[in-house]
């Protein structure tokens, strides 16, 4: 199930050449065409919007994104139906958020070989914790909030990302990623937060995407690199701080998408329910902490024994859960009738055993000699026809079907 899509790269936006950072080889200049697979998009959309820290049920956990496989038209390039475009403007917001990020981090995904991607606003409130630095408060909304994601590539680069999804005009796009000022608005403003050290600085993009109407224009993908103002400087010593807040968010996603949430939760705020929290100076309030990591890691611990009651999937190698999900109506890929949906997601099985042993870890992950954190590694996503896989290195690994039987 592949789709057209316009990609618009705006090269004269990075800094002179010999500033950082430089224009990547991987990226080509101006237009150009790329093939996108729907289904690879789904499943990144998945991953992407699973809660890193928080508790409770998450949409995405039960795969109700696949309801946006209606949402797409059956023409050659990337459009959306006319009875998804005439939804009330809460529910069309929800689906241009959404595909306004799961695309450009598949596409950057590609582009970049990135290993970690995780929120930003977790980034800080972990990295705080983990380099026992104090960090400004981290908004959610206006011009000092922190950007959506923050990314790493295999070679240890960092890479910042904020993303806008429109699906109306143009000129609406152009606006959501916004001007320099003063004030600065738009994406512009919202991804100024964080830079890191020169030798792990990567880029600092904005990406809106402008999603075609079945009976309109074509969608359009445009990346851009605006320049950071009054940024949050990382320091090279405080580099594996951001390590550790990385795999701990990569790790959380993974865990609960393959339905071990309390496992999950430790891994994320180990020093307690929220990942920002490390001691109290109260001696009450510090020793109730204290009892509810105690609880929080007997709960992990509970959940990890059941592993053998769990669904075992890809050649018995990982452990997660399966969803097979009838779709409310038929939908057509070509001439292909689809009435299903089935998704895997697993965690390697030799990892959740290393886990089980020690599921809260307070210490810095990066400096730790555990497999699990090693098997974290590239982000590969790959599609073909009705199928679609993404993977974490060895530690996860997802799947998903298209079906018309």
């Amino acid at each position: 199930m592949d789709r057209t899509l316009n990609v618009e790269v705006r090269d004269a936006t990075w800094p002179p050449l010999g500033t950082l950072p430089t224009f990547p080889g991987t990226f080509h200049r101006g237009e150009a065409s790329w093939d996108i697979n729907i289904p690879s998009m789904l499943l990144m959309v998945g991953y992407l919007t699973t809660p890193v820290a928080s508790a409770g049920v998450s949409l995405s956990e039960f795969w109700a994104w696949v309801r946006y496989l209606a949402a797409i038209s059956n023409q050659t390039d990337m459009r959306i139906t006319d009875s998804f475009s005439d939804l009330d403007a809460h529910q069309k917001t929800i689906l241009s958020d959404d595909f306004g990020m799961g695309v450009p981090a598949l596409w950057l995904s590609e582009k970049l070989s990135l290993d970690r991607i995780l929120d930003g606003r977790y980034f800080m409130q972990r990295f705080g914790v983990a380099s026992g630095a104090t960090q400004p408060t981290s908004k959610k909304r206006g011009p000092n909030k922190t950007p959506d994601f923050v990314a790493r590539d295999v070679t240890g680069v960092w890479h910042i990302l904020e993303c806008k999804g429109t699906q109306s005009s143009a000129a609406y796009a152009e606006r959501q990623i916004g001007e320099y000022g003063p004030p600065a608005s738009g994406g512009i403003a919202q991804k100024r937060s964080i830079v890191f050290p020169p030798t792990h600085t990567g880029q600092r993009l904005v990406s809106a995407l402008q999603i075609g109407i079945e009976r309109g224009e074509s969608s359009r993908l445009i990346i851009t690199d605006p320049e950071p103002e009054d940024p949050q400087v990382i320091k090279k010593e405080e580099m594996d701080a951001a390590d550790d807040s990385a795999t701990r968010a990569v790790a959380a996603k993974a865990l609960r998408l393959a339905g071990f949430e309390a496992t999950a939760s430790v891994i994320a705020s180990p020093t307690g329910r929220r990942p920002e929290i490390s001691h109290f100076e109260s001696k009450h309030y510090e020793k109730l902490r204290e009892e509810e990591v105690k609880e929080r890691d007997s709960k992990a611990r509970s959940e990890l024994n059941s592993i053998e009651q769990r669904v075992s999937m890809f050649d018995g190698h990982y452990v997660g859960r399966e969803m097979n999900i009838q779709l409310p109506r038929p939908i057509f890929v070509g001439d292909t009738r689809i009435k299903s949906v089935t998704v895997q997601q697993g965690v390697k099985k030799s990892n959740l055993e290393e886990i089980s042993e020690k599921p809260t870890i307070t210490e810095n992950i990066t400096v730790t000699d555990l497999e699990w954190n090693k098997s974290i590694g590239l982000n590969k996503s790959h599609g073909e026809g009705l199928n679609a896989n993404l993977s974490i290195g060895d530690f996860f690994k997802s799947e998903i079907h298209l079906r018309s039987d």
